[in-house]
């Protein structure tokens, strides 16, 4: 069966009327129309607030699906970081002019026709020279705070191995005045926003432009589904069709006219005739040929884009997995030197002193050991379950200690966070100093015994450890600061100098320790 395109042009119009008339009832409810909150903020060309009431490519559209379905638009004006967070809230129904990624798509619901397709690029103050992005190395970057073209440029300039000073505004605007100030040496913006405003700021676009976008309408998730519905089945009316509403407004909006030349009034009538005639030719095949240079150079733009994202995306799984690598390796190198260790201490007497020593040096490389396995194995490079590392390095050192099954029961219940490898190794050593100690007195004469370790998230960079025995205690007048061995020194050490916590202790049946580890030291390497 063959489908004309007189057939399809028919089926499409077949499809809105039906939409429309599925529609219908909803807006008329009750005689009331359909209140509609749209989130706006200054874009220009796609939203222009000029006065009372705004204008712009996204604002035609909307007052166009405003007649047609029966809504009634409530703007709603503020920044676009405001206006995100209201969207997230649910206390505005739609935002226009709002960029398409995976990661608000999780908490958005877009429309699946794109109004424009945009990028983000560089601007600098007039005069300045920028070749290419190793030339913001060190520099002071203002962009807008909540853009998705934000933080696109840091994974960008990251992606180089460039460092650069990035300062947060509000709006656009305020992006383009620190430039042109020079409170910043560069600025980012969208390329369609950063046009118009360099028509009043002495800005001038560089040769750096990134991520391509599909500018979209985006509803709270999961609500609002009649307002996405309503524009995708008008849109897909008008995306092809040079007489529609979308495409008057898109050529309004986006394509640079040349100024019409006024003859004087003192010209003859023909004359004006044939000139107006004349120019009209002139200017649509000038029109004509700037819309297929423009499409053409977008094509290409986009293509660039595409292949320089494909080999980013590369070059990130391949450094992806000599990290692995290096983690899986470094885990191998520490028990081949755990299998030294073994194989010296038969060359020597056999003693108690050289048993427990090789024991303890041993539950020392298997805790660091087991951080890089675990990092291995994770999904972040960076950060390990807090949760899954303590089961599994109790268990790995109770069983180390050949202790018998059910001699000494362990209690574990841990609030879950991950935790970075610079937090967990240190930490993990701790608490195999108190596991060994225990095992090594707490618990004389065979008797059995349990041990209790409760972790608990007190706030967010804040880790409160209470680790318990039920063992034999300490004397009266123990002192943890005043021993001398080293696993009670490296535990104090580790614990104030290295984590910047802090550790006490507490005595009666059996042994209390308390320890609250700060989780905000250090930063994410990988």
């Amino acid at each position: 069966m063959v489908r004309t395109k007189a057939g399809s042009g028919i089926c499409r119009k077949l499809a809105c009327i039906a939409l429309l008339l599925y529609l219908a009832p909803c807006a008329g409810l009750h005689g009331e129309a359909r209140t509609v909150k749209v989130g706006i903020f200054q874009a220009s060309p796609m939203v222009l607030i000029e006065g009372d009431r705004p204008d712009g490519l996204f604002i035609d559209l909307l007052e166009h699906f405003s007649r047609t379905l029966g809504w009634k638009l409530q703007y709603v004006r503020g920044t676009w970081n405001e206006l995100l967070k209201k969207l997230e809230k649910r206390e505005i129904d739609l935002l226009p002019s709002i960029g398409y990624t995976e990661a608000r798509a999780r908490i958005f619901d877009f429309s699946k026709n794109p109004i424009y397709i945009d990028s983000g690029v560089v601007f600098t103050a007039r005069g300045t020279v920028i070749h290419t992005i190793f030339d913001l190395a060190g520099k002071r970057i203002a962009a807008l705070r909540g853009s998705t073209f934000t933080s696109a440029f840091s994974d960008f300039v990251a992606s180089f191995g460039i460092r650069c000073e990035i300062e947060l505004t509000d709006d656009n605007e305020e992006v383009m005045r620190r430039v042109s100030k020079g409170e910043a040496f560069a600025g980012v913006c969208i390329y369609s926003l950063g046009n118009e405003l360099a028509k009043e700021y002495p800005v001038a676009v560089t040769p750096i432009s990134f991520s391509p976008i599909a500018l979209e309408f985006a509803v709270p998730k999961g609500m609002n589904g009649d307002l996405v519905a309503g524009i995708d089945g008008l849109m897909e009316g008008m995306i092809d069709d040079p007489a529609s509403a979308y495409s008057r407004s898109f050529e309004k909006w986006t394509i640079e006219r040349q100024p019409a030349r006024i003859p004087s009034w003192l010209w003859a009538g023909v004359v004006l005739i044939l000139s107006a005639g004349l120019l009209l030719a002139a200017v649509s095949l000038i029109l004509r040929r700037q819309v297929r240079l423009k499409t053409e150079h977008l094509r290409i733009e986009i293509s660039q884009h595409e292949e320089a994202e494909g080999r980013l995306a590369q070059a990130l799984e391949e450094n992806e997995t000599l990290i692995r690598e290096l983690y899986h390796r470094t885990k191998n190198t520490l028990q081949l030197i755990r299998s030294f260790i073994s194989l010296e201490a038969l060359e020597l007497a056999p003693t108690v002193d050289i048993a427990r020593l090789v024991q303890k040096t041993k539950d020392r490389i298997d805790v660091i050991a087991l951080v890089h396995q675990m990092l291995y194995k994770s999904h972040d490079l960076s950060r390990i379950s807090v949760k899954k590392y303590i089961q599994e390095m109790a268990t790995l050192i109770l069983r180390s200690n050949e202790i018998a099954k059910g001699k000494i029961a362990l209690d574990v219940a841990v609030d879950d966070r991950e935790v970075l490898l610079d937090t967990a190794i240190p930490f993990g050593l701790i608490l195999n100093e108190l596991i060994t100690n225990s095992i090594k007195h707490a618990f004389p004469g065979n008797r059995s015994g349990r041990i209790s370790i409760v972790m608990t998230n007190k706030g967010a960079d804040l880790l409160l450890l209470e680790y318990r025995d039920d063992g034999v205690g300490l004397p009266d007048d123990f002192d943890l600061r005043a021993q001398k061995t080293f696993g009670t020194r490296l535990l104090v050490k580790i614990a104030e100098d290295q984590l910047k916590g802090e550790i006490a202790i507490e005595k009666g049946d059996g042994l209390r320790y308390v320890l609250k580890i700060p989780t905000n030291l250090y930063e994410a390497r990988v």
